[in-house]
């Protein structure tokens, strides 16, 4: 049978002092904060262990470091990364698509198109770059503040 951890407070995470050799306290349901022995800077980490959803291989993940990362806001991820695995979702791979969906809006916003437009354009027509930067001024000043931000795929002509 499993033994069920105390909860942690705040409290005893901080009176906890690194020790010679790595400790780890156990707050329950996958929480833990691990503490790096003193040779190796006696860093706090925060680490979710669970098991992923189609293998059932033991598995952990880094939440952040102690104090950046409080204790509510570690227990607040855990009981986030339960439901997920509650719904068969394993919480690294969705963070990863989180991530990767994040990238993509970024990288296919307007104005990184215009910007890999116009450094095409700059390589391949020849035009000055000074007359680039007056073209860029120009997209910076009337284009960029309604559509900069704009994933591309979403730009539609007026019907």
């Amino acid at each position: 049978m499993a033994k069920i951890a105390k909860k942690l407070t705040d409290t005893e995470i901080k009176s906890t002092k690194p020790a010679d050799k790595e400790i780890n306290l156990f707050d329950g349901d996958g929480l833990i904060l691990r503490i790096a022995p003193l040779a190796k800077g006696g860093k706090k980490n925060w680490y979710f262990r669970y098991a992923v959803p189609v293998t059932k291989k033991r598995t952990k993940v880094s939440l952040g470091t102690y104090p950046h990362l409080t204790l509510a806001k570690a227990r607040a991820l855990r009981d986030e990364y339960l439901s997920l695995l509650a719904n068969g979702i394993d919480p690294l791979v969705h963070n990863t698509q989180k991530a990767n969906a994040l990238k993509d809006a970024t990288e296919h916003t307007f104005q990184a198109v215009a910007k890999k437009w116009l450094d095409e354009k700059v390589k391949t027509s020849g035009i000055s770059r000074d007359h680039a930067n007056d073209i860029w001024r120009s997209l910076e000043r009337n284009i960029f503040p309604g559509l900069g931000n704009v994933p591309i795929n979403e730009i539609r002509p007026k019907l």
